[in-house]
């Protein structure tokens, strides 16, 4: 699946999370296996100039494996996600 074709195929609030997942995977990697709390992982994606004034629009529970909100990235649910919820407010790195 393309996924850029997917993403523009997607409902506003999708399209719109689905255009930070690849930069979100690339400055997660280096996380990996870990257990974050929602606040570090803020604190991770404040620090990205590309997301300058887009943080608040960033979210875990966006792009999870086992969790999802209306709007979720187009890998959420999906083995493409970058995160797996393990409690409120804490995922794993995948």
């Amino acid at each position: 699946m393309d996924k850029e074709k997917d993403i523009e195929k997607s409902p506003g609030w999708e399209k719109f999370a689905g255009k930070f997942h690849d930069k979100f995977k690339e400055i997660m990697a280096p996380y990996k296996n870990n257990v974050l709390e929602t606040a570090r992982i803020r604190r991770i994606v404040e620090k990205v100039p590309e997301f300058k004034n887009q943080e608040q629009w960033i979210y875990p529970s966006d792009h999870c494996k086992n969790h999802t909100n209306k709007g979720a990235c187009w890998c959420a649910l999906k083995k493409d996600a970058i995160f797996e919820r393990i409690s409120r407010g804490k995922f794993r790195v995948l």
